[in-house]
């Protein structure tokens, strides 16, 4: 391979011509997810035009709080259609290498082991288009030095730079940030006309480059971001496995389609940037989330952004569930922060799709995790404050909500077969994609409280990078399985204690249902743990046995409650079946005769409904 700095004479080189982006739903394709599309609109407008039913409302607020968090899903559910159908793709060919100068970085930390790094720039060296590899190390040892100097890999170092290990934005110490300030202050702007950075753990394929390179066919695109894929080590580490399936749309088929409607988000060190464009806007974003905020500068500053769909480097996602909280905690702390203290400054300056864009991305987080504690105080509030929220029974709820769901499914699943997810093998449905959301966002909450603390009261805060590869060493803290528990707890706990109530008779199976999805997930994490990292010996440990003991207790007090209200739930629940039960009532006997003023029996008796006299009785609430 020819580095890129040979073949260019020292002389100002033309702009490439501009080409369009064209659709990624071509005729072929579109017209089924038209015909899904359209079935998901009826479907709404069936939900919703019940839902909002004059005799469906209850007087005080709890009608308008489920409202607020039904829409919230709605919300979501109409930006992605909306977003996807308008997929776009580059498709213009990449700039002439011989006009063209061009360099790949990767960054590193005393963190991440050489062997991490080796298998990443092997793979950088291996592009086919021309370009000079780069490796930004914090404080490169001998042996890196070496193996570099062999193999062709040019190195920037800001070790000793006091300028590059501030304290606070810019070039601040123990970033991306600083690390790749500093190449860019000394090499970048000078001697490229674009580069395209990675993290140290993501494998490009031999025609990403090309495939960056092709999104810059337009003058006016200042930055191409490509697909965040962390699926290296999926099939050892099921917290990877989490957020790679529940994400798989969004990196692949939702940011196409920001490329034609607002603007693709950066994600990870996985984009490349036009020199010319960064310089301009004062260089990488701040805070520990600079791919958004270098998105949010590009953007303010004029230039425009492509998602390079076909741009695929697979890295390590996390290697446990320690490390999945430690990200989402600090991604949502920095996002939050972004909005909090630098915004303000470069607002003005976006148009008003990007203001709508930029607002909902950096309090995505704040919304989500503030949903997901709605959601899952709904049930207990039900039972302490005996209300309930609309009046409309279960059965008729799951009927008029169950279409959308189904639809969506569908078109899920008719995306993953057109190949739009990335990666493309992902699933629709798994039981990792089922628990992540439940993870998430008790951390998510807490890194957006830690913003606001920040915000108010200032001071430095360090970061922690997670470890890579041979680095990566299985942990489980107390305080990760203490948090699924308490939110199991807070939620059978109330199943046990309230009594009497008149109207919220249904919740207790709610309620219960959601502690039971808490205690699983105690579960997963402490199962998972000992099974592939803890030995017998660590097990029996004074600590550990304790975290082994969490979700026993957890299914033991799960039954309890089942056992306790899970009849009197059902039958509440199951009210609007007719003319099927699920449950059947008896009544004991009271004094000298049958059906008087005796006790309620209740018993799981699935079938039809007899039409006797009296065998349709409703139960008392």
């Amino acid at each position: 391979m020819t580095p890129a700095s040979d073949l260019v004479p020292d002389r100002p080189r033309p702009e490439p011509q501009q080409a369009p982006l064209v659709p990624l739903l071509h005729a072929g394709t579109a017209w089924r997810y038209h015909v899904l599309i359209a079935a998901w609109v009826v479907a709404a407008l069936w939900f919703w035009g019940w839902w909002f039913l004059p005799e469906h409302r209850i007087s005080g607020i709890q009608y308008w709080v489920a409202s607020i968090g039904l829409g919230w899903l709605f919300f979501l559910q109409v930006l992605f259609v909306t977003i996807f159908r308008r997929a776009m793709v580059p498709a213009g060919e990449p700039p002439d290498p011989a006009s063209t100068r061009v360099a790949m970085i990767v960054t590193k930390t005393p963190s991440e082991p050489l062997s991490v790094l080796k298998t990443t720039l092997s793979a950088m060296l291996a592009q086919s288009y021309p370009h000079d590899t780069w490796l930004a190390d914090e404080d490169p040892e001998p042996e890196t030095i070496a193996w570099c100097k062999a193999n062709g890999v040019r190195i920037s170092t800001r070790r000793g730079q006091a300028d590059y290990h501030r304290k606070e934005w810019p070039r601040r110490t123990r970033c991306k940030e600083g690390n790749l300030a500093y190449f860019y202050d000394t090499y970048g702007y000078e001697n490229y006309d674009f580069v395209s950075q990675l993290d140290a753990d993501h494998v490009p394929s031999p025609n990403y480059l090309v495939e960056i390179m092709r999104g810059f066919s337009n003058p006016k695109v200042g930055y191409v971001s490509a697909p965040s894929i962390c699926a290296r080590n999926a099939g050892q580490s099921w917290a990877a496995r989490t957020r790679l399936h529940t994400e798989a749309a969004f990196h692949g088929v939702f940011q196409a389609g920001y490329s034609a409607l607002l603007a693709p988000m950066c994600i990870g060190s996985h984009y490349a940037v036009r020199t010319k464009a960064l310089r301009s806007v004062g260089g990488l974003g701040p805070e520990l989330a600079e791919d958004h905020s270098t998105t949010m500068l590009m953007n303010a500053g004029g230039w425009r952004g492509v998602h390079a769909f076909n741009a695929i480097a697979e890295g390590d996602g996390p290697a446990n569930i320690a490390d999945l909280c430690t990200q989402e905690f600090q991604w949502s702390r920095s996002l939050l922060t972004i909005f909090l203290q630098f915004t303000s400054g470069y607002f003005a300056r976006l148009t008003p799709r990007l203001k709508f864009l930029f607002l909902f991305c950096q309090l995505f987080y704040p919304m989500f995790a503030g949903f997901m504690a709605l959601l899952y105080a709904l049930p207990v509030l039900a039972l302490l404050f005996d209300f309930r929220f609309a009046e409309v029974t279960y059965p008729a709820f799951i009927l008029h909500a169950a279409p959308q769901v189904l639809i969506l499914t569908l078109l899920a699943y008719r995306l993953k077969a057109d190949g739009f997810f990335r990666p493309a093998d992902c699933k629709v449905i798994s039981w990792e994609k089922t628990l992540f959301l439940g993870i998430q966002w008790p951390w998510v909450f807490w890194g957006c409280v830690m913003a606001v603390r920040d915000r108010i009261a200032g001071g430095f805060v360090d970061f922690r990078i997670t470890p890579k590869g041979d680095a990566a060493k299985a942990t489980l803290p107390g305080r990760i399985v203490a948090v699924y528990a308490a939110l199991a707890l807070g939620c059978f706990l109330p199943v046990l204690l309230v009594e009497g109530v008149r109207e919220a008779h249904g919740f207790y199976l709610l309620a219960s249902i959601n502690g039971i999805y808490y205690a699983v997930i105690a579960a997963v994490i402490v199962g998972q743990h000992y099974r592939t990292a803890g030995g017998i010996r660590q097990a029996l440990r004074l600590p550990e046995l304790a975290k082994l003991a969490v979700p026993p207790l957890l299914f033991c007090t799960a039954a309890v409650s089942i056992s306790e209200r899970g009849l009197e739930s059902l039958y509440a629940l199951s009210k609007g079946l007719e003319p099927y039960r699920i449950i059947r009532e008896e009544y004991a006997v009271a004094g000298a005769g049958l059906g008087g003023p005796g006790t309620v029996i209740l018993i799981y008796d699935p079938g039809r409904i007899d039409t006797g006299p009296g065998q349709d009785r409703e139960y008392e609430q």
